[in-house]
């Protein structure tokens, strides 16, 4: 998921901004230092009704307006003069470069930009062109095109307008580092690298050139010379002063740490990149921290990593969202899943299902954001089928309606995960994201064993085998072999998977394979008896470290019962929690009646876990509100 810097577009944008004052100026007879603040102000009266100016004269405040951040102001002026003369090719241009930089809305960037190509080419005729102002002007829009259809995703049309700007004998720094990423994106590394390297020999922008380098070496496998380029870029750009974006290279290399299984130093890396001041100018920095915290079951890190990133991103409120809306959404679903509400993470993943979602500046494409969420809905809406399995009801009418609604959660669960491994295994070559990578992949390495568990044993054995040949990343070995263990216990030879799960389990790291624990955990206890001394401690162990996982995956938990009502044992029939008889238990449900209530107490023996205490007259509603209390952590 790396991402590419954006430091050209301001300045060029910039460059058309003084072209603008400077071609102003001429009109009115002056000369002067487009740099200099004490000329630029004479050519403005402000007395003036903006009816009674000319369209260059709007255009040249707008650029005034632009240069001291007051962009709407600046986009009312443009579009004023438009109205004046429709065929004002400065103001399309800036138009176009004021939503492609400050707003994130391509397809309106593309449309005026296009607009200022066609009216550029009816003033001036077609190239090429020998007055260097207009090979000047058509180099940029021919730049804000390509830029702009890279944005889009239309990659062959953004690198065949790279050609035709070096076909017109055109060059600028920026040149290589954006036809690499370009190259990259169509998945021709080794060309993008071979352009990349011939762009530092040329001079090229160190900053964008080198960082752009670093990414293609880690996708190619060279890690070690890929993280030597991500120092020289981060260094390079906190040389830079403000000018600088030292979070994207600093981003790409925890990318690179966080696929060699170094995760401290990924953390570290992304919890600068996030501290910065260019650190949400983009949103994979948090994006990746959060992912990080969630596979070490860290949901507090991770929503406040989240919450971070949009309290950041608030600074620009002219940013329409369509640069990360659909990762926030599909972070904050998963997130909410794992803490146990359901029906929220449904909506936010939803939410991500049908949000558009561009990818031109970042390393993944739309299939892999697809499966991912597609597989995440379809552990929410399984989630949602058997919290409702679990939810106590007060007659046959309420029982019959949730075993519909758990019906149609589970179909849609089915469905869900049928057109994941139809996108694994058909556009993402045959299951390629089985290989472990986090430079281009949003997947839940952790659970996606789940999703492999239909794979005939034998086939799933020799595409196993295979990896654990061509990738020698021993910590990659242990979750290749955890699928292969999930598939044999869910169906296939229980005893081998058995035995593949014990010597999984004994080589699983401490906080960072949290989660892989306990999708493991989970996947033994579907096949142990809730009254067996394993199944007890299991899921005691499961309660430990995400005890939403228990509800949300059908199991119950074992408790004792202290009734001498007798009445409850029948309403926590249809409920997570699972009474048994023991002198030994980690768990207890007390009931008591007063006059006219009821008293309920829920404690464990596990070590940060507080009693619950519950009162009401309806014994339905407090079991469920048990369960919702014990089943849910507080989303932040």
């Amino acid at each position: 998921m790396s991402c590419l810097a954006k430091r050209l577009s301001p300045f060029l944008l910039l460059l058309c901004t003084l072209g603008v004052i400077v071609r102003s100026a001429a009109l009115h007879g002056q000369v002067l230092d487009p740099f200099d603040p004490f000329d630029i102000p004479q050519l403005l009266d402000p007395s003036q009704n903006d009816e009674e100016k000319s369209p260059d004269e709007l255009v040249l405040e707008a650029a005034f307006l632009m240069e001291d951040k007051r962009l709407l102001d600046a986009r009312t002026k443009l579009l004023k003069a438009l109205r004046k003369d429709p065929a004002h090719l400065r103001a399309h241009l800036m138009l176009g470069g004021y939503y492609l930089v400050h707003v994130g809305h391509f397809r309106l960037a593309l449309r005026y930009v296009t607009r200022a190509q066609e009216i550029f080419v009816e003033q001036n005729g077609p190239p090429p062109y020998t007055d260097t102002i207009l090979k000047s002007e058509h180099s940029h829009i021919l730049y804000l095109l390509s830029q702009i259809n890279l944005d889009l995703d239309k990659y062959e049309e953004a690198l065949k307008l790279l050609d035709e700007y070096s076909s017109w004998g055109y060059y600028a720094t920026w040149y290589p580092a954006s036809r690499a990423w370009i190259l990259m994106k169509l998945g021709k590394l080794d060309e993008a690298i071979r352009v990349a390297r011939l762009g530092l020999l040329a001079g090229a922008d160190f900053g964008r050139t080198v960082n752009i380098l670093g990414i293609l070496l880690s996708m190619n496998g060279n890690s070690k010379e890929a993280l030597d380029i991500f120092r020289q870029a981060i260094e390079y750009e906190f040389s830079q002063g403000i000018q600088g974006q030292p979070a994207t290279p600093l981003n790409n290399s925890g990318e690179v740490y966080k696929e060699a299984f170094l995760e401290e130093k990924a953390e570290s890396s992304w919890l600068r990149a996030t501290s910065l001041p260019d650190g949400c100018e983009h949103v994979l920095p948090s994006l990746n921290l959060a992912l990080l915290y969630i596979e070490q079951l860290n949901l507090s890190g991770a929503t406040q990593a989240m919450n971070n990133f949009e309290s950041c991103v608030a600074q620009y409120p002219l940013r329409n969202g369509e640069e990360h809306r659909a990762l926030v959404k599909l972070a904050r679903g998963r997130i909410a899943l794992l803490s146990g509400h359901i029906g929220t993470a449904l909506d936010a993943l939803n939410d991500a299902l049908a949000r558009r979602q561009w990818f031109g500046k970042i390393g993944t494409n739309q299939e892999d954001l697809e499966a991912a969420i597609l597989v995440s809905l379809a552990q929410a809406n399984r989630a949602m089928a058997n919290l409702l399995d679990q939810r106590a009801t007060s007659g046959p009418l309420e029982t019959l309606q949730h075993m519909l609604q758990s019906a149609h959660h589970r179909l849609a669960a089915w469905w869900y995960r049928r057109r994941a491994r139809q996108v694994l295994m058909g556009r993402l070559n045959d299951f390629e994201d089985l290989e472990i990578r986090n430079t281009d992949s949003l997947l839940e390495y952790p659970t996606l064993g789940e999703l492999l568990r239909d794979i005939p044993s034998s086939h799933l054995s020799q595409r196993i085998g295979d990896m654990l040949i061509r990738d020698k990343r021993p910590e990659a070995a242990v979750v290749y072999r955890s699928y292969l263990a999930e598939n044999l216990m869910a169906g296939g030879d229980r005893a081998k998977g058995i035995e593949l799960f014990g010597n999984v389990m004994a080589s699983l790291r401490p906080r960072f394979d949290d989660l892989l624990r306990v999708h493991l955990l989970l996947t033994r206890l579907e096949m142990l008896s809730p009254t067996s001394a394993e199944y007890q401690t299991i899921a005691g162990d499961i309660f430990s470290y995400a005890r939403p996982e228990l509800r949300s995956h059908g199991h119950r938990l074992p408790v004792v019962v202290e009734d001498p009502s007798g009445e409850l044992t029948s309403v926590l029939a249809r409920s997570p929690f699972q009474p048994i008889d023991s002198s030994e238990a980690d768990f207890i449900i007390k009931l008591q009646k007063t006059d006219d209530s009821w008293r309920m107490e829920f404690s464990s023996l596990r070590k940060n876990f507080a009693t619950v205490r519950l009162q009401g007259t309806d014994l339905v509603e407090m079991v469920n509100k048990l369960s919702d209390e014990v089943f849910q952590l507080p989303l932040i």
